[in-house]
């Protein structure tokens, strides 16, 4: 199985995310920064992606370049899989393909989704949650107990429920009551949420898409070096790596 790994456009733990990459099953090559933008033909040698990078967001929201673009929409044909970690699903805020690829949107600013204007999404530090399995017969939770524990960042975002498989759900608190406005953060008042109100979200944290012949799976944990580390986490990863090299239509 040949893996591309991406990062960049976000800080994070260097040590402990190459711990993780070591600890997948098959190859991994590890693109930063300016890579992401590896086209399909480029793409062809691997069997998934798998996204820890947040492009096209600072200093200001920009758009995709036409190589990525292409990949995405190449996806449904060829079944190359992704699976999307952590922040990779606030990745090319102005690009909507990216969003409905995803099956999420994650607002830097207030913004309008599919029609609706929604207020800035929300983020919050170091919560304590239990994560529940939705699924037990699916795949990538093989061997994954009913519910494990971890401290990881939660975001209050949009998740499109309708066109996702649920895979994981958090007890975590999804309310603008606990988060904090990344609108706000950006202006330079991190940790404030004044005048920022955003209504519940889905509890949500883990689920499956299929796009055409693409199998993709988003696991919203991965902040933290020590979920990073947490031999339950890399287990969800590795099984989401297999189950999404494998084109839609594959066992």
């Amino acid at each position: 199985m040949r893996i591309a790994a991406f990062t960049g456009g976000h800080s994070f733990d260097r040590d402990a995310f190459a711990a993780l990459l070591e600890s997948l099953p098959g190859d991994v090559t590890w693109f930063e920064h300016a890579d992401v933008a590896l086209g399909p033909t480029e793409l062809t040698t691997f069997d998934v992606c798998l996204h820890y990078d947040m492009p096209g967001t600072l200093p200001e929201p920009s758009d995709p370049p036409a190589a990525l673009r292409d990949a995405i929409a190449s996806a449904p044909t060829t079944g190359l899989g992704y699976v999307v970690l952590h922040h990779a699903i606030a990745s090319w805020a102005t690009w909507e393909g990216w969003s409905e690829f995803v099956g999420g949107k994650y607002l830097y600013r207030p913004g309008v989704v599919r029609g609706i204007d929604e207020p800035d999404s929300g983020y919050r530090l170091d919560v304590p949650q239990r994560i529940s399995v939705a699924d037990a017969s699916h795949p990538v939770v093989e061997g994954i107990p009913p519910t494990f524990d971890i401290v990881d960042e939660t975001y209050l975002c949009q998740v499109f429920e309708d066109d996702v498989t649920p895979l994981l759900r958090s007890d975590a608190e999804m309310t603008d009551a606990v988060h904090w406005s990344t609108a706000l953060a950006m202006a330079g008042r991190r940790g404030e949420r004044e005048g920022w109100h955003h209504e519940p979200g889905s509890s949500l944290c883990g689920w499956t898409k299929t796009n055409g012949r693409s199998r993709l799976v988003y696991l919203q944990p991965g902040d933290s070096a020590a979920t990073l580390g947490d031999p339950v986490y890399r287990r969800l990863v590795a099984g989401a790596v297999r189950w999404a090299a494998r084109p839609q239509g594959f066992m």
